[in-house]
């Protein structure tokens, strides 16, 4: 927020400073810049100054023009971070005044602004140094919002570049500690830690995948907590590998030629949220499949939380999933949805010999990872009788002809995905001569050619009279 407390030509009384101060403290202010100086203490300022440090407020200022030794109020005062100036060369300006009570020092020397009336300039000064250091200060509390400000003011100074006039001295008179690094202080000083909250696949909540080698693949997601101080970045942080694996969503590779090319790789996962402060949690979802030629067989996919450039993240739990490879024949499941008859739903049907039939549907659901085609799933027998529509014929000595048969059934649907369902439907009836009584018809679904699907315990108890 802009607060004005100097006149045109630069001017201004104390106490207009100290209700400037104290306006932006009540205001909402979390960085105070204060670009004016006087030359000796005042308590009126020294206690707005406290005052605004008790709600919260960084303060900084300017360490005055005159070239001299002997930093300039309020940058004097120990609760205030005081800016010195350096040219492009990182020497410092001419004008600069430094002290023992002098900070760090930023780029004040020919600095590119705005200038009265309109247009842009250029600038001198350590008042133009000064809000390079509250506006950092200002990114650092958004960045490591969980920091406190004793934490991010020792950012500041441990993340200084040592320029040569500081002669290989952590701290001197001229450049205080140094020449303030933006970089440096966002990425090398954060406080990076997380928690797992909740994680699952296409197979739901808290479970492992399967996938079918050049076919359906999986959705899988976690929910981590961020349990730093630091705020994470949609372009920052990511899910990654620390192992010579790719994570490229669309295939498995086990292969370990293919390595990350170092921490920042196309191949991350971002989180789906923007930002992700301090206690808040973050969504990372990708979806994952096997190639054609991938081996059947369990493959633990580990993973790791990564602020790139920056660290890798370590949770409190190892991040993985198992996922599965399913062989030709594991691609393929089923679940009964209802079956039905002449006589109604769920009833078994009376049939007349030599006379009508019954109609019989069944429907089921795919609960595979294949999707299935029409003549590929169909409805047979595993045992030696025909299911022939048109009669019921209990001879032993006529077996199926092998997996791939006339007598199938085929589903209604010209193809069922997975979770959908399919349809068979058929008419039984009793050939003259068959005996009267009750004959218990079972029947299974087959992947002609593949394999026979899981036993459902589909049987019509069909009365013949």
């Amino acid at each position: 927020m802009p607060v004005k407390v100097l006149d045109a030509s630069g001017a201004g009384t104390t106490q207009d400073a100290v209700d400037g101060i104290t306006y932006a403290a009540d205001h909402g202010a979390t960085v105070i810049n204060m670009s004016f100086g006087r030359g000796t203490s005042s308590t009126a300022l020294e206690n707005a100054l406290s005052y605004a440090q008790s709600k919260g407020v960084l303060l900084v200022g300017a360490s005055g023009n005159d070239g001299a030794e002997g930093v300039d109020y309020p940058a004097a005062y120990e609760n205030v971070i005081s800016v010195g100036a350096v040219d492009s060369t990182g020497a410092r300006a001419s004008f600069s005044d430094y002290g023992s009570e002098l900070d760090v020092v930023a780029p004040g020397v020919s600095i590119y602004t705005t200038s009265d009336g309109g247009g842009y300039t250029t600038a001198s000064g350590t008042s133009v140094a000064a809000p390079f250091v509250a506006g950092l200060l200002t990114l650092e509390k958004d960045f490591h919002s969980g920091s406190t400000n004793d934490e991010i003011i020792s950012f500041l100074y441990q993340s200084t570049q040592k320029v040569s006039g500081m002669g290989g001295n952590s701290k001197t008179n001229e450049y205080g500690n140094g020449l303030v690094d933006a970089y440096a202080m966002m990425v090398n000083y954060g406080s990076y830690s997380a928690t797992l909250t909740n994680w699952g696949s296409s197979a739901g909540t808290g479970q492992y995948p399967s996938v079918a080698p050049g076919g359906n693949g999986a959705n899988m997601w976690i929910t981590v907590r961020n349990t730093g101080r630091s705020t994470w970045d949609q372009n920052i942080v990511h899910l990654g590998t620390v192992s010579p694996r790719d994570r490229i969503p669309g295939f498995l590779r086990e292969s370990q030629t293919g390595a990350p090319s170092g921490w920042v790789t196309a191949n991350r996962i971002g989180m789906q949220e923007s930002s992700v402060a301090p206690g808040e949690s973050a969504t990372f979802s990708f979806y994952m499949a096997a190639t054609s030629n991938k081996s059947p067989g369990t493959y633990i996919e580990s993973f790791q939380l990564v602020a790139d450039g920056i660290t890798w993240i370590h949770s409190n739990v190892d991040i993985h999933w198992d996922i599965k490879v399913l062989t030709q024949a594991q691609q393929y499941s089923a679940s009964i949805v209802s079956w039905s008859t002449s006589n109604g739903d769920y009833t078994y049907p009376t049939i007349t010999r030599g006379g009508s039939g019954a109609n019989i549907t069944l429907t089921v659901r795919n609960t595979g990872t294949a999707t299935w085609g029409r003549g590929t799933v169909n409805l047979g027998t595993d045992d030696p009788k025909d299911r022939i529509p048109g009669f019921l014929r209990e001879s032993r000595t006529t077996s199926p002809s092998g997996w791939i048969s006339a007598n199938r059934v085929t589903m209604q649907e010209s193809s069922v995905a997975p979770g959908a369902t399919a349809t068979y439907s058929f008419y039984l009836a009793a050939t003259s001569d068959k005996p009267t009584g009750t004959y218990r018809e079972r029947f299974r679904l087959v992947i002609d050619g593949i394999t026979w699907l899981n036993d459902l315990g589909v049987y019509y108890d069909v009365t013949v009279n």
